[in-house]
């Protein structure tokens, strides 16, 4: 007698039952497994502690960073070392202490560099997937423009955009319209020369700027140090146009350089315009007092309205001494994170990521933003990266010092000031050449 086939539901239903005891299979090998077969859990991470050397925070802003990474990660402990007398990095090193994580201002980037705090960090971005395309634009292409071969030495954490400040009362005053995005240093100048003026006892200056600051920004994309030879490389047709432009600010009576030019606009409330670093902290202060304030994007040059400023944005590093490299980087992304991003650009700090999520919060915690043009911000681009050196530091200090204020204060005409910063300069970069020996 033949047996009955099996009916077609009951070959489903133990085909299914086949299937579901090999997904359980696959899904138990997936940790590591013993001799014998049996699948193990997958183990906790390593408990570890990375010693963080941060230069560029205040205590209070580091605090609140190693708390979020340790809240992110439980089994990552940091041992946050902060720049100060008896911690510089020199006594750090000098005291055999083995370095995980660096952070330090823009200045800093020939110090990390020169003392080998920084290694390559593309196997990471490639072994962690971290996407480089989150960065703002032109970001990535001047990091790499710092080291041979396009290494990714450093990783900006937020960037120091510009803003042009401006005091409305001083505006209302005198009937003069308020600045616009978009002007040129030719349309401040003539604003300037409006709002300089004696009025009651009282010296009103139209437009005051941080002269290093500016400098540093460089918006017309020119060499401070010729890197094939190390000589400097200031005395020429360029920065002298330079020169003329933003030196003129000073050329008519009543607009004198004032030391930083922000005393005269903060405390003092008799300077029109300003820029240089943020003012954001000052700000509420100035407000109490009767300040009524806003923002414009920094101005640019006559036919140079595409052009941006260099770059000047603190950044990480993981140091070749660092046994953690991993831990070191998952640190760098999370602070990279949208997350981290944007609760620092909602206290008014300009990301480093283009992220739309993270921008539109910008100065949302902030009430001195309030009602205010912070899309400004974000209009002072990164322009295309110059040749670096690591003498460059001294170039722009002495063409600031020497230069631009020598000449402002009326001590040189202004072949002899750039003549002048240019044997200077060299011979702090010979003495320099000549200690590192």
């Amino acid at each position: 007698m033949n047996a009955r086939k099996p009916k077609s539901w009951m070959v489903l239903l133990l085909l299914v039952a086949v299937l579901a005891a090999c997904g359980k299979s696959e899904g138990a090998t997936t940790g590591a497994a013993d001799g014998g077969g049996t699948a193990q859990p997958a183990e906790p991470p390593k408990p570890v502690t990375l010693n963080f050397f941060y230069n560029g925070y205040s205590k209070q802003l580091v605090d609140e960073l190693q708390q979020k990474v340790e809240a992110k990660y439980p089994h990552i402990k940091l041992n946050m070392i902060i720049h100060g007398t008896g911690s510089t990095i020199q006594d750090t090193l000098a005291a055999g202490t083995s370095l995980d994580l660096v952070a330090f201002s823009a200045g800093g980037l020939f110090t990390v560099l020169d003392v080998q705090l920084a290694t390559d960090m593309s196997d990471l971005v490639k072994k962690h997937d971290f996407d480089l395309n989150r960065l703002s634009p032109s970001v990535l292409e001047t990091v790499k423009s710092y080291y041979e071969g396009g290494k990714l030495m450093i990783m900006p954490y937020e960037l120091n955009n510009n803003v042009l400040y401006y005091n409305k009362n001083i505006f209302d005053k005198f009937g003069v319209a308020y600045p616009r995005d978009g002007m040129t240093w030719n349309e401040v100048y003539e604003i300037a020369k409006k709002l300089t003026r004696l009025d009651n006892g009282v010296q009103y200056e139209g437009f005051q700027y941080n002269h290093l600051n500016m400098v540093y920004k460089n918006q017309m994309g020119l060499p401070f140090v010729d890197p094939k030879t190390n000589k400097a490389a200031i005395n020429t047709d360029q920065w002298r146009k330079w020169m003329e432009l933003m030196t003129r600010f000073y050329q008519f009576d009543g607009n004198h350089i004032i030391g930083l030019g922000d005393g005269v606009f903060i405390r003092r409330q008799e300077a029109a315009m300003y820029t240089g670093p943020s003012l954001l902290d000052q700000l509420p202060d100035a407000v109490n007092k009767g300040m009524d304030w806003d923002v414009v994007s920094l101005p640019r040059f006559d036919g140079m309205a595409d052009t941006g400023s260099q770059m000047n944005a603190p950044f990480y590093a993981i140091p070749p001494t660092s046994k953690n490299r991993d831990e070191s980087f998952r640190v760098i992304a999370y602070l990279l994170s949208d997350e981290i991003q944007g609760a620092n650009a909602r206290k008014g700090r300009v990301p480093v990521v283009k992220s739309e999520n993270v921008v539109k919060d910008f100065g949302a915690d902030l009430p001195i933003l309030k009602g205010k043009n912070t899309a400004a911000f974000f209009k002072d681009t990164i322009g295309k990266p110059i040749a670096v050196t690591k003498y460059d530091g001294i170039a722009r200090s002495t063409f600031t010092e020497i230069a631009v204020d020598g000449y402002s204060k009326g001590k040189f005409d202004i072949s002899t000031a750039l003549r002048t910063a240019e044997e200077e300069i060299n011979k702090k970069i010979a003495e320099a050449q000549k200690n590192a020996k």
